[in-house]
């Protein structure tokens, strides 16, 4: 995505608050890209961090937590397993809900491991 230059020098040095002429069209500001060590961590993150505690998660403390609907969560979960991950699901004794667990990581290398066993 390229940024639109102005053509005037003055617009550049030009602080937030500065009109723009009406012949002329405002520039964009471009965020820079995310790096992959920030802070915030992404939803199927914290989605991981949630199923790998000692009981799982509730599917409804899942929604609440990541703002997702019920389908959302299975598909997510779904998309997990797809990536190599074990999610067990079990239903709460209280509540009868979806419980999902992850019992396992999903393996590293797995044609390292593949190569290994022949």
């Amino acid at each position: 995505m390229a940024i639109q230059e102005t053509e005037n020098a003055e617009d550049q040095i030009a602080g937030p608050d500065a009109t723009v002429a009406s012949d002329q069209k405002p520039t964009r500001v471009v965020k820079p890209a995310r790096s992959g060590k920030s802070g915030a961590k992404t939803k199927q993150e914290q989605l991981v961090a949630l199923l790998f505690k000692p009981n799982g998660a509730r599917i409804s403390t899942i929604t609440q937590k990541l703002g997702w609907q019920a389908h959302t969560v299975r598909a997510a979960v779904s998309g997990l397993r797809k990536q190599g991950y074990e999610v067990v699901t079990s239903k709460s004794a209280k509540t009868e809900e979806l419980v999902y667990a992850i019992n396992a990581k999903p393996l590293e290398d797995k044609a390292a491991i593949a190569g290994a066993s022949t």
